[in-house]
């Protein structure tokens, strides 16, 4: 019925959420980042599984990883969380928490509602979109940068401020529109030879800039994901 990938970091996956989705016709299947990268267009959904709150980090680490590789729902299942992990979860791209006390059947149909929807959206505009395609041009639009006070407007729109690691993320994509900009080279630009986890933070970054910007990360107009490499601006 759906295909649901399995992400983590130490194979544990045999929980009774994930036996339940098995027992609702769900393919459920282990996958490390570079096997769901080959095999994202079969992909309808991923779980990460988390083990108590202090594994924060290594999730954080896999919603933004997996959130770069693929638009579909993401949701993780967590031992132990806290409602602030659960605010970091959904602010890094994840489509909600689950925990030990959610009730099965409640988590099943949550899940299988959810991505029968998804498809059936996906036909009707697939079906929608036919007659469409000769006929309609995608939207081009204007960006403006102003150095003075690092702020953008966008169709003459009313200023959007950005702090100055928003402002340089920015301008670097304009600079190179329609030309894939590398997580290094983003991370370079505005953090310098600073340590640190640079597709974390290029990713974390890009996520507050689509926010000011509401761009929306499913269907973005502006700052558009390029898998595995970084972001670009769209030529058009």
């Amino acid at each position: 019925m759906f295909n649901i990938a399995i992400v983590n970091n130490d194979n544990r996956n045999e929980s009774v959420y994930i036996t339940t989705l098995k027992e609702k016709g769900c393919m459920l299947q282990q996958m490390d980042l570079k096997e769901l990268t080959e095999e994202v267009s079969k992909i309808d959904a991923v779980l990460i599984p988390e083990g108590t709150a202090e594994n924060i980090g290594q999730t954080c680490e896999l919603i933004i990883k997996v959130r770069n590789i693929t638009n579909c729902f993401i949701w993780v299942l967590s031992e132990e969380t806290t409602k602030m992990n659960r605010i970091i979860h959904l602010q890094l791209g994840a489509d909600g928490t689950f925990t030990n006390e959610t009730d099965l059947e409640e988590f099943a149909l949550y899940i299988m509602k959810t991505l029968e929807r998804r498809s059936s959206i996906t036909k009707s505009q697939g079906l929608n979109g036919l007659g469409k395609q000769s006929t309609e041009k995608k939207k081009s639009f204007d960006i403006l940068l102003i150095p003075t006070n690092y702020s953008v407007k966008i169709d003459g729109k009313d200023e959007i401020s950005l702090t100055k690691l928003e402002y340089r993320t920015l301008e670097l994509l304009i600079d190179r529109k329609g030309e894939a900009v590398t997580y290094e080279e983003l991370y370079e630009n505005a953090w310098g030879q600073e340590e640190g986890d640079k597709k974390y933070r290029v990713a974390n970054l890009v996520f507050h800039l689509r926010k000011k910007l509401d761009d929306d990360s499913f269907k973005s107009k502006y700052i558009r994901t390029v898998r595995s490499r970084g972001y670009m601006l769209p030529s058009c």
